[in-house]
């Protein structure tokens, strides 16, 4: 279950209605895993500051997965995920933070039940 988090200044208002279907696709591609699995969350109005600049939208996100992420997947996860959130958010590149971790099946639960992962 990768899951998206994005936390923005922006006001609630300002984020489409759609927007948390709407980056799946985009996640799923760049992700290698099936859409259905995915989960994305937005919290807007929270105070951000770059460099001590709060005014401009801006937003940080933290990406989680079980596998599919690393130096090379990471690359190309941002530049998609980063150029979408510029597209439908209008947050520049340059204001957009975004982490990875990738967790292993037994730290990730739904149904009360951990994740296993089945041996081909």
């Amino acid at each position: 279950m990768p899951c998206l988090k994005i936390v923005t200044n922006l006001p609630k208002t300002k984020i489409p209605v759609d927007f948390v279907n709407k980056i799946i696709p985009v996640l799923s591609k760049s992700v290698k895993k099936a859409p259905e699995k995915f989960i994305c969350i937005v919290t807007p109005d929270s105070p951000i500051s770059f460099g001590g600049e709060s005014t401009s939208p801006g937003a940080i996100a933290t990406l989680e997965s079980i596998g599919n992420l690393g130096v090379n997947e990471n690359k190309v996860i941002a530049k998609e995920v980063s150029a979408f959130v510029e597209k439908e958010l209008g947050i520049h590149q340059d204001r957009f933070f975004l982490t990875f971790y990738d967790v292993v099946n037994y730290n990730v639960a739904k149904g009360g039940l951990t994740i296993n992962l089945v041996e081909p």
